[in-house]
């Protein structure tokens, strides 16, 4: 598990699997409540995918409007676990 770097919201979880399967996403979680992934290169009205529970509207928004913002950075981030996953 590999923490987001390119940006963090309290009380919130944001991890990338260094070896997870493609499209490329993240995933957020807050602990005993709820966890989605973010599919980062997609249009933001379809990039949330909810996997139990469900985050408020609010942090929605906030994860959103954080992921579009940094979108360049987290490709990065995503491209260089898998390629050091890859041994590249």
């Amino acid at each position: 598990m590999a923490r987001v770097t390119a940006f963090e919201i309290p009380g919130l979880t944001i991890w990338f699997w260094s070896n997870d399967h493609e499209p490329a996403h993240f995933h957020v979680k807050r602990r005993g409540e709820w966890e989605v992934k973010v599919y980062f290169l997609i249009d933001v009205n379809e990039m949330i995918e909810v996997i139990n529970g469900k985050p408020n509207s609010k942090t929605l928004k906030q994860i959103i409007t954080l992921t579009d913002e940094h979108r360049l950075e987290l490709l990065i981030q995503w491209q260089t676990l898998r390629e050091n996953e890859q041994g590249e």
